[in-house]
This record gives C-alpha cells, sequence and structure tokens, in this order.
C-alpha cells in the first residue's frame, strides 16, 4: 500500500444508472472502482467525456485507466484488462408499429436500419453486416437519441442494455412513447466489462493489481 495515497484518474461516459455525473443519482460503476481502489489506499478522480473521447483520451496517456469495456482482442494488443466488473447484454429494441422478427443471427436483419450509437463498442458480425450492406447502421451521439428515432419509427431496431433503456426512457420519454418499444429476447450480446490500463503506462500494472486485489476484497466483505 502507497504511504501517501496515489489519485488514480479515470475516462469515463455517461450510462446512467451505471455511471452519471448527474447530482443524487447512485453511481453503481464509479462506487465499485473507487471502493476497490481504496481497500489499496488510493484516491480516483473521474472524468466523463463522450465514450469514443474517454477511450481516446487514455490511448493518449492523458488518464490512467479507461473505464469501462468489453475485453475485447482488439484491445488487448494495447491495454491490459483488470477482473469483470459486471455482465452487460444487449437486446435489440424496436417499435411495435414496425415489429421486428424473432431473429437468430445477422442475417436475418437484412434490409433493417439499425441504430448505433458513437463511441459503443459492437459486435464483428452487427458491424460487417454493416460493411457488407446486409444491412444499414444509422449513427447517432447518444442512446437518447437512438430511442427517439426508435418511438418516431425513423430506424427499425437499437441494441441496448434493458436496464440503461428502461431508465433512460421512464426519465427522458412519456408513459405514451415508452408504450411503442419492445424488445427481443434474443441478446445481441453478452460481455463482461473491465477497466482498461494501457500496457505502454509505466503505473499501469500497479494500478491493475490494486485495483484487482480491491475488487476481491469488496466483493469479499460484501461491499459489492
Amino acid at each position: 500500500m502507497p504511504c501517501q495515497a496515489k489519485t488514480v484518474s479515470v475516462a469515463i461516459g455517461e450510462y446512467p444508472p451505471y455511471s452519471t455525473r448527474a447530482k443524487g443519482e447512485f453511481n453503481f460503476v464509479p462506487a465499485v472502482i473507487r471502493a476497490a481502489f481504496q481497500t489499496q489506499g488510493y484516491r480516483v478522480k473521474f472524468s466523463y467525456f463522450p465514450w469514443g473521447r474517454s477511450f481516446v483520451e487514455v490511448q493518449k496517456g492523458h488518464f490512467d485507466v479507461a473505464a469501462y469495456w468489453f475485453c475485447t482482442e482488439e484491445k488487448q494488443q494495447e491495454f491490459y484488462c483488470s477482473e469483470p466488473l459486471y455482465t452487460e447484454t444487449t437486446y435489440f429494441f424496436y417499435n411495435t408499429n414496425k415489429p421486428l422478427l424473432d431473429w437468430q443471427d445477422i442475417d436475418d436483419l437484412a434490409g433493417k436500419l439499425i441504430g448505433v450509437t458513437t463511441g459503443y463498442s459492437y459486435t464483428k458480425e452487427l458491424l460487417a453486416a454493416g460493411n457488407e450492406s446486409k444491412l444499414s447502421l444509422d449513427w447517432a451521439n447518444t442512446d437518447k437519441q437512438n430511442l427517439a428515432r426508435l418511438i418516431k419509427g425513423r430506424i427499425d431496431a437499437f441494441p441496448m442494455s434493458l436496464i440503461p433503456a428502461n431508465y433512460m426512457l421512464k426519465r427522458e420519454f412519456s408513459k405514451r412513447q415508452r408504450k411503442r418499444l419492445a424488445y427481443r429476447k434474443k441478446p445481441l450480446r453478452s460481455d463482461t466489462t473491465h477497466l482498461l490500463f494501457k500496457k505502454d503506462r509505466e503505473a499501469s500494472s500497479e494500478y491493475l493489481n490494486a485495483f484487482n486485489k480491491g475488487l476481491t476484497e469488496i466483493k469479499r466483505n460484501g461491499v459489492f
């Protein structure tokens, strides 16, 4: 444990209720990160950015940690991945006035216009289908924009996790608008989320080990 508390800088994005800078809201992921590091004698400072920029800021060496991402093969080339935080499962939401068939693979979505959010990680299969024009990917800056477009029938489907989707729908849209949406129960993806530590950054191994030890401790003592 450090003699004097070091401050670990974390670049993170808005994804309520898991992470948000809004006052009065429970910040699940930042709370876990802070608690884990505190057990090892570290302070944590969070800076919020759009998701894509938060990742780039860590790539450029401006922050110690990127929170929180899927540990893909591509990211493992450049980053160490922490132990898992939680499992993120995404589903296709659709407008009930334009029903989405009960799909089994990406080819079943041929010809559909799929809303996606800038800066997010999507499956290779979905991105490949878009690149090959089997379906169309329509990018928006925020989840709220994609949900609004889905409610208005401007896109055919939008993949999102249930808890953040329901959280946003209840706070940003009317009951009448919410009733227009449903989701297919087959997940698009289900993967664990992680903190990322840049491999060429001197303190990364120290911070990675500290976080993993702290995460184990708060799981053992019931904090997490």
